[in-house]
C-alpha cells in the first residue's frame, strides 16, 4: 500500500482528518504525539508506553537527583526459633 491522502477540513474550532476506510480504529479515542525527528504524527489505540530513556529524563528534570530515600539500615534482629 502507497502513501494515500487524506482530507483536513475544520470542524467548529478545531482541525479535523478524514482518514481512509482501511485505517479506521475500533475505539471512540486515540492517542496522539508527534515524533520528534520527523514531525509525523503517530496515532494509536493504546496509550503509548514511554522508554526508560524519557522516564529518567523526566526523573532528572523534576528534580530526582537531590532526593535521598531515608531508610533504617540496622541490622535485623538474630533471635532463637525453638
Amino acid at each position: 500500500m502507497g502513501v494515500q491522502k487524506a482530507r483536513v477540513f475544520r470542524n467548529g474550532r478545531s482541525q479535523a482528518v478524514r482518514i481512509p476506510a482501511e485505517y479506521r480504529f475500533k475505539t471512540e479515542e486515540v492517542f496522539i504525539q508527534r515524533d520528534p525527528k520527523t514531525g509525523g504524527i503517530i496515532l494509536t489505540e493504546k496509550a503509548p508506553r514511554p522508554s526508560l530513556d524519557e522516564i529518567f529524563r523526566e526523573l532528572d528534570a523534576a528534580g530526582s537527583s537531590e532526593f535521598e530515600l531515608a531508610r533504617d539500615q540496622t541490622p535485623p534482629v538474630d533471635r532463637d526459633w525453638m
